[in-house]
């Protein structure tokens, strides 16, 4: 296989390599060390077992590929992975390890990985996890590969769950003020609704509500005044095509603890996902006074705020799986 050879190339000669997949989440993190070792050919659905709702594909396989062989048996992702400038891979997805606004009900992304297929920094194919849910057992280390940035081997193939698509969705809007949306998200998640988004963006909270019809009418219903929107709303958070993103401002976002409800200023607009507990801002601005040491605040672009030192963990890690540190050397968790 190439992908092997080309490693086992660069350990021979003791050369960096900088891995690289169709380049949709340079703006977040990337690599500028060493030569390029592209995986974006690397595609193509290995094994998927409808029945076991289980997918094996190769890491080059774009996302939206893969939603379109799930789509034929009206299934999808269980997991709600970005798929920026619509060219994201599954293994730039899992090597980034980022959720869109279904997070909180349909999973995140380290949830869906059953197994994994690596090449560590020592030339060695590797294989993690399982390909159905009843073979996943011991230390899960598949699950260590999501959000890795690849620092840790690189990513070849990867097993995933999926989950029935809902037989119909319906995106509503209702205009009012933050405190009265926190209400409302509030007893969204207090028990099992239709809900499986929110969004609350310049003095309106969106909600996406999925699942059978009756189910979803019924929830409607008990939302009176509201606006019937379109569906796409949510892929244009999800891959940051909404306008709110493509200010030029630098984008930072905050996740809150749990219960804790972010104040706003309509000074400094911010956008508010997963029932309250991430929120987008430009700037500095827009979560003030909220942060404690309980909170997480950072910009989205990694390369501003990666850590010179590394936790002993991470340097345990990578001393085990790429103890020259072959991959991405330039990118610190």
């Amino acid at each position: 296989m190439r992908l092997i050879d080309s490693v086992n190339h660069a350990v021979a000669h003791k050369k960096q390599l900088s891995i690289m997949g169709h380049g949709s989440k340079t703006y977040y993190a990337r690599s500028t060390e060493g030569d390029a070792l592209q995986s974006a050919d690397h595609v193509g659905v290995i094994e998927y077992q409808p029945e076991e709702l289980v997918i094996s594909v190769r890491a080059g396989t774009s996302l939206r590929d893969i939603e379109e062989t799930l789509d034929q048996h009206n299934q999808m992702l269980a997991c709600d992975p970005p798929q920026f400038l619509g060219r994201g891979t599954i293994g730039g997805a899992v090597a980034a390890g980022l959720c869109g606004p279904g997070r909180p009900w349909y999973g995140n992304l380290r949830d869906a990985v059953l197994g994994v297929e690596i090449v560590n920094g020592l030339g060695e194919r590797l294989r993690f996890g399982g390909s159905v849910m009843k073979n996943v057992a011991g230390f899960d280390v598949s699950r260590l590969m999501v959000g890795s940035l690849g620092v840790f081997g690189l990513i070849l193939s990867v097993n995933l769950r999926v989950h029935p698509k809902p037989e119909t969705e319906c995106t509503i809007a209702l205009d009012m003020d933050w405190n009265d949306a926190w209400q409302v998200l509030g007893r969204t998640i207090a028990k099992p609704s239709a809900v499986t988004a929110t969004c609350y963006l310049s003095g309106t909270l969106f909600l996406r509500l999925s699942g059978n019809r009756v189910s979803v009418k019924a929830a409607c219903a008990s939302f009176p005044g509201a606006k019937e929107m379109e569906n796409d709303l949510w892929v244009q958070l999800r891959d940051h095509k909404h306008p709110f993103f493509l200010e030029r401002e630098e984008l930072r976002r905050t996740w809150l603890a749990r219960g804790r409800q972010v104040q706003i200023s309509a000074d400094e607009p911010s956008l508010i996902e997963w029932a309250g507990a991430q929120v987008w801002a430009h700037g500095t601005g827009g979560t003030s006074p909220t942060i404690d040491e309980s909170d997480c605040s950072e910009p989205f672009d990694r390369s501003r705020v990666s850590p010179n030192e590394e936790t002993k963990y991470v340097k345990r890690l990578r001393r085990a799986f790429d103890p020259a540190l072959l991959f991405n050397s330039d990118i610190r968790l």
